[in-house]
């Protein structure tokens, strides 16, 4: 398997299995895999604790991953810089391929979708914010935040699939962001569709915590 390969190139051998026992003993990670994010590339699928998303959120997707990278040098690491995935649970990865095609696989665009039902026509949506989005680094690069853009896209397009509105509105009303949404954070998002009124009703909330809310609009011949 791939974890127990050794790469050499630059004039090193590195030994994948060694980098993630490595890794493990850093007091923000629970569980690292390594792999190939290249032919000539390592990489390491990072699940992280707590203290790991915190500091996240605090100095940014680059900031950890120079941490990381100076606490293997610790261990005598001297090979080229590694690729990093982030997580709050280590995906459930059957093969070294497997492994290997989500190191090769672009930052994800997209929120993670856990469970949803249906009620009266209200759909509830929970949802868990991925630590590795693709639009954290420029947004900000050390403090990470959601843009209010991509709450409203992934609005839209979440409701789009359920209520068969459109994929962009016309027009947004009444739209409030409460609170930041950041890496790994969870939300319950509910949408309902007002067909009379061409609109998209949506809001974003943990318990009593309220993220964000409004009404896309749309006209009637969308």
């Amino acid at each position: 398997m791939a974890v127990a390969q050794a790469l050499e190139g630059h004039g090193v051998m590195v030994d994948l299995a060694h980098i993630a026992r490595h890794l493990r003993t850093h007091a923000w990670v629970d569980d690292a895999q390594c792999g190939y994010a290249s032919a000539s590339t390592p990489g390491a699928l990072v699940a992280f604790n707590r203290g790991g998303v915190d500091a996240l959120c605090r100095h940014g997707r680059q900031g950890v991953v120079n941490t990381l990278q100076e606490h293997l040098q610790t261990a005598g690491y001297q090979g080229e810089p590694l690729t990093f995935r982030l997580f709050d649970d280590m995906p459930r990865l059957v093969t070294a391929a497997q492994m290997d095609a989500l190191l090769q696989s672009p930052l994800p665009r997209d929120v993670e979708l856990t469970e949803e039902h249906e009620d009266d026509g209200v759909w509830t949506l929970s949802l868990r914010v991925p630590l590795d989005l693709v639009y954290f680094p420029g947004h900000f690069p050390q403090a990470p935040v959601l843009p209010g853009a991509v709450q409203v896209a992934w609005a839209l397009s979440l409701a789009s699939t359920r209520l068969g509105t459109p994929l962009r509105c016309n027009a947004m009303e009444a739209l409030k962001f409460q609170q930041l949404m950041r890496p790994g954070d969870r939300a319950d998002l509910t949408l309902r569709h007002d067909a009379a009124r061409h609109k998209l009703h949506f809001a974003y909330r943990d318990g009593d915590k309220a993220y964000s809310s409004g009404r896309l609009a749309w006209s009637a011949d969308t």
